[in-house]
């Protein structure tokens, strides 16, 4: 019985703690994308990723680092045209 609890438990953690990890890959390759665009080497790319999305937390507060990371995707494609 004491096999089937553990078990239970571990399933469990590895279930949340996968889930979790699920939540920034979507940012994380949000913001290569916007380096390779910009055509920034990922340093100088993070730097100015980070000041971007101060700035539209400042216009558009209360949004996901997911949307501000695609509204300057699409604020650089716009910009391009």
């Amino acid at each position: 019985m004491e096999y089937i609890i553990a078990i239970a438990v571990i399933l469990f953690a590895f279930y949340y703690l996968k889930k979790k990890k699920t939540k920034k890959p979507k940012a994380s390759a949000l913001r290569k994308e916007y380096s390779r665009r910009a055509g920034l080497p990922s340093t100088t790319a993070d730097e100015h990723i980070d000041a971007y999305i101060k700035r539209l937390q400042q216009k558009y507060p209360g949004r996901s680092e997911e949307w501000y990371l695609e509204k300057m995707l699409f604020d650089l494609e716009r910009d391009r045209s």
